[in-house]
């Protein structure tokens, strides 16, 4: 049997070009990029071009299978149809399989969000600058992960109190820094002029002290030297005989040595990661005895904060860099505290106590 693994991969990889052309979302393209990859797996030697309704509901049923939930298995769907509808728009295929299948439709459950009083607890429990500032700035913004990772220190106006976020389809916003937010963001930053806000914390080296041949050695990293072809020198001294001097004695006088040496890791020219900004919410959450704490939480209760005070449904869209209303409505959810307020000062009869 002839293979066609090789030809499924040059499709994939020309889907994922048209990806690039498209400006889809790194995360997104990455997200396409694993399901398409499991998929040419699952069909082994068979060809792309030859698949049927059929093969597309034994590849559901295989990742079922192997534990995926029916949202999972919608999702993966949703990736085949698109991709198939490039390959139909190219004239490789007659028709997309993938739309001749229908699944269970996924009830949309209400998402949790978190109390003001929540929000509080959690801006209580930072340890950091970095923490407060990452917290106050989510909080303040409703920003998405990737437009928080990528956000520039020269994209802050501490003046007006504002930000400019670059959102989803290269489509820039401004959205606003509550007092708090613009202070944290303030002291964290200090003298920084350009680069990412929010950044790896990266501490002074402190060297390392180890036993060799009867002696304390010393080692560590001069970051104020480089050699000329490029890299930083390593540097080692003899700190005296282990046998007249302990460990600690060492490495005070390893300490003592490293004053006015440069031993601070440069910083990268690179954002923090999203797996990076969930451990430390998650962190933060486990201190204020909150669990599952993440960005898209904060960005529902920011919407749901202001949808509960007031703020027109239609600012709240523009805030999140939304383009239908439909998508605002799903973040931001009126809380049971407003809406029994509500019943309370408006029903007609409910200042009465007849039974």
């Amino acid at each position: 049997m002839r293979s066609f693994a090789h030809h499924n991969r040059k499709l994939a990889r020309r889907y994922d070009d048209w990806m690039t052309a498209l400006h889809y979302a790194p995360h997104t393209k990455a997200y396409y990029r694993m399901v398409l990859g499991k998929f040419n797996r699952f069909l082994g030697k068979r060809s792309t071009t030859a698949v049927s309704h059929v093969e597309i509901r034994q590849f559901l049923t295989h990742i079922s299978d192997y534990g995926a939930t029916l949202g999972t298995t919608y999702r993966y769907l949703g990736v085949l149809r698109r991709f198939y509808d490039f390959l139909n728009l190219g004239g490789v295929v007659s028709y997309v399989a993938p739309r001749l299948v229908r699944m269970k439709v996924v009830r949309r459950t209400d998402l949790p969000w978190l109390t003001e009083l929540q929000v509080k607890r959690l801006i209580a429990a930072t340890q950091t600058k970095r923490e407060r500032a990452l917290l106050e700035f989510l909080y303040s913004t409703g920003c998405r992960a990737s437009e928080m990772t990528h956000l520039r220190v020269e994209d802050i106006d501490f003046e007006g109190r504002s930000v400019r976020v670059h959102g989803k389809f290269n489509k820039t916003r401004t959205a606003f820094l509550t007092p708090s937010a613009s202070a944290a963001l303030r002291t964290y930053i200090q003298d920084r002029k350009s680069g990412y806000v929010f950044q790896e914390d990266r501490p002074p080296q402190i060297g390392a002290v180890s036993a060799v041949e009867g002696c304390w050695i010393a080692r560590w990293v001069d970051y104020g030297s480089r050699f000329p072809c490029g890299g930083y020198k390593k540097r080692r001294a003899n700190l005296g005989r282990s046998d007249s001097m302990s460990y600690q004695n060492a490495r005070e006088k390893l300490t003592e040595l490293l004053v006015g040496v440069n031993v601070t890791r440069p910083q990268p020219d690179r954002p923090l990661t999203i797996t990076l900004i969930h451990y430390i919410l998650d962190k933060i959450g486990l201190r204020a005895g909150l669990k599952n704490i993440g960005i898209h939480m904060l960005r529902r209760s920011f919407a749901t904060h202001l949808y509960d005070h007031g703020v027109n449904i239609e600012i709240i869209q523009k805030l999140l860099g939304h383009v239908y209303l439909g998508t605002t409505l799903g973040y931001a959810r009126l809380s049971r505290v407003h809406m029994a307020r509500a019943i309370e000062l408006n029903h007609p009869l409910a200042g009465s106590h007849e039974v």
